[in-house]
């Protein structure tokens, strides 16, 4: 959930049942309080299909005790991602020096929609970023970027 919302560890872990919207028209959702979120302010984010499908499966295995009951049940301190990682045969630090953790997911969330072709200020939005420049300048991994593409996609200006 966290690489396709760009949710930060801690709003990921403080979620609840009650703030999901998964039958919602037009689209389903999910809402952060103002008291989750790292800029107090409160937020409605959509989910895609598939994973409000995932959630569904999740919450088909999770006892229904309630809407004030944690989406994630992981105790703290357990270190699931890193686990998941290592199962996974992901190094915790890749060719270029980097280390991924949970957090990381919110680059690859901010590149994935930079590469989608999606405009700067909707990433923005969709990041909950304050300024535009934390979702442009370090939240989108710019050698992931088809650089290539976009300028041969430019018209032919000399002619011939």
């Amino acid at each position: 959930m966290a690489v396709s919302t760009g949710l930060r560890h801690k709003e990921l872990r403080s979620l609840t049942l009650g703030q999901l919207f998964l039958d919602a028209k037009p689209a389903p959702y999910f809402e952060l309080y103002a008291n989750q979120s790292k800029s107090g302010k409160e937020s409605r984010l959509p989910l895609r299909a598939d994973v409000v499908e995932k959630i569904r499966q999740h919450l088909a295995h999770r006892s229904k005790q309630g809407y004030k009951i944690l989406l994630f049940d992981n105790p703290p301190g357990i270190r699931v991602f890193d686990a998941d990682c290592q199962a996974a045969g992901i190094a915790k630090n890749d060719a270029r020096g980097r280390v991924v953790d949970i957090h990381a997911l919110r680059t690859t969330f901010g590149t994935h929609l930079a590469v989608a072709g999606v405009y700067s200020r909707v990433a923005q939005a969709a990041m909950r970023h304050s300024r535009i420049e934390l979702t442009t300048i370090f939240y989108t991994d710019p050698a992931l970027l088809d650089v290539n593409g976009a300028v041969n996609a430019l018209p032919d200006f000399v002619g011939r």
